[in-house]
């Protein structure tokens, strides 16, 4: 490789194992009830049974096979049923008590039971407790240098550190999964509005109203860009009700050692977001309309970010799920994800088209959760053990090995051979979530967003049934588990 040649990064094909041909466990149940009934009528009264059991073993048959939207058909059941009892029993609808002090605890949408925050006192950090995950997570403000204006020299060493800051993560029994967040928010220019509302003479001019005019306009409409880096650690033990002192203290030595790595991949760490920034986040993506108008007119007192005035510990004040998008306070979302990530070699500023947009709000959050070594190592054997057995009875029947299953088998093998290497598995997911005002413009925005993705060469699919869970997973920077 020449010296102006960055590294390309390749994706492996998803995965569509199952235990026969394809097959999942439920389906082939499914299927052979489906030839039992066809077998016994056939045996009982011949093809004119056949023909007067249709409705009963037709149906079945293509429960088993038929995939809709790229998911076998009986995998829909589990999730038009939930939505069925979600939206009957009315869980489908957050409205949060008006509150006079900023809580400790919170009720997000998507999120099963409240969630505490606690400080870290040394670093400052918020620690986000979930009892029910059984994590701890803490989120840092930060920005980058750049990269695509970059010389070839520069990417290939900013690769080379975020790629160490990963493979430190692999080896860190702590960590749970990394979240990188990455989304656009109104007030571009609020800093040169609080500038003028604090310089300004007190009798303003015709002049002067009018530049005080176009900033509150440019306000409005521009965006400016902000990144997170999210990072779930596991609870210390005995932690589980409340996080002790000695907890804490080993949670801020695993935070400032991922710091330091994200320093060396040449990001800058801007803080670590607190209790006050963690409110002020959390309504932005919840209140978009609600951030934009309470900027402050004062001076940011850390970093070069304005944020809302008085920001206080708050969630959704309501929440309300639909089949294919959330609406909250003041905007509507539609979350999307990654199905499939290029399937060529790309430059490692693919996801570009994504993260720049002129039209629509978009926050783009990739989720990286170690597997341990054991584990994906069995996981890569058992995959292989199915592949040879599917192989064999293809050729049994005459069927031919598709290139599908032939690049699988490959991604196997060369994730095998990087384990016994040393090096580490991670489980990459991708989410995209596409916010605006109205439902209406929430559709303009999401098509714009499928031809983006199209330009970075990812196919993304609209979590449908599931909108309030994906939202929190993609939009929140708290690391969720994905679904």
């Amino acid at each position: 490789m020449s010296a102006n040649e960055v590294p390309t990064v390749r994706f492996g094909p998803l995965e569509h194992r199952g235990v026969l041909l394809g097959l999942g466990l439920g389906q082939l149940l499914v299927l052979a009830l489906a030839l039992v009934i066809a077998l016994v009528e056939i045996y009982s009264a011949g093809v004119p049974g056949l023909v007067a059991g249709a409705p009963a073993w037709v149906p079945l048959a293509a429960l088993a096979t038929v995939t809709v939207r790229g998911r076998p058909l009986l995998t829909w059941l589990p999730l038009v049923g939930s939505w069925q009892v979600r939206s009957r029993t009315g869980a489908t609808t957050l409205v949060a008590a008006p509150v006079l002090l900023a809580p400790t605890e919170l009720t997000l949408p998507g999120i099963a039971g409240a969630v505490s925050v606690t400080a870290a006192p040394t670093l400052g950090a918020a620690l986000v407790l979930d009892r029910r995950a059984g994590t701890v997570t803490a989120v840092a403000r930060v920005h980058g240098a750049g990269f695509v204006l970059d010389d070839a020299a520069a990417q290939e060493h900013k690769v080379g550190g975020w790629g160490r800051v990963l493979s430190a993560a692999c080896q860190a029994p702590h960590v749970v999964r990394m979240q990188v967040l990455a989304r656009t928010v109104a007030g571009g220019s609020a800093a040169a509005r609080s500038w003028w509302q604090r310089n300004a003479a007190t009798s303003a001019s015709f002049a002067g109203r009018v530049v005080a005019e176009l900033l509150d306009d440019v306000t409005a409409t521009a965006r400016r860009p902000e990144a997170f880096v999210a990072v779930a650690l596991r609870i210390p033990r005995g932690s589980a009700r409340r996080l002790t002192a000695a907890a804490v203290q080993s949670l801020e030595q695993d935070l400032t050692a991922i710091s330091d790595g994200l320093r060396s991949a040449e990001l800058t760490v801007d803080r670590w977001v607190d209790v006050g920034d963690l409110g002020a986040v959390l309504r932005t993506t919840y209140d978009p309309v609600g951030a934009r108008d309470a900027i402050a007119p004062a001076p940011p007192s850390r970093g070069d970010d304005a944020r809302p005035a008085g920001s206080t510990l708050l969630g959704a004040m309501g929440a309300r799920e639909h089949w294919s998008h959330l609406r909250t306070d003041s905007g509507t979302h539609a979350t999307y994800w990654v199905a499939q990530w290029p399937r060529s070699e790309v430059h490692p500023a693919f996801l570009q088209p994504l993260l720049v947009s002129t039209t629509a709000t978009r926050t783009v959050s990739v989720i990286a959760e170690p597997v341990p070594t054991a584990q994906a190592l069995r996981e890569i054997r058992r995959a292989k053990v199915e592949h040879a057995a599917d192989a064999t009875r293809r050729v049994r029947i005459g069927q031919v090995e598709d290139e599908a299953t032939r690049a699988e088998v490959a991604e196997l093998a060369r994730r095998e051979a990087e384990l016994v290497a040393g090096h580490g598995d991670l489980r990459f997911t991708g989410l995209i979530t596409v916010t605006a005002a109205t439902l209406d413009e929430l559709e303009v925005a999401c098509t714009a967003t499928e031809g983006a993705a199209a330009q970075a060469l990812c196919e993304v699919r609209r979590l449908v049934g599931q909108q309030a869970v994906a939202h929190a997973a993609a939009a929140l920077p708290l690391a969720r588990g994905v679904l």
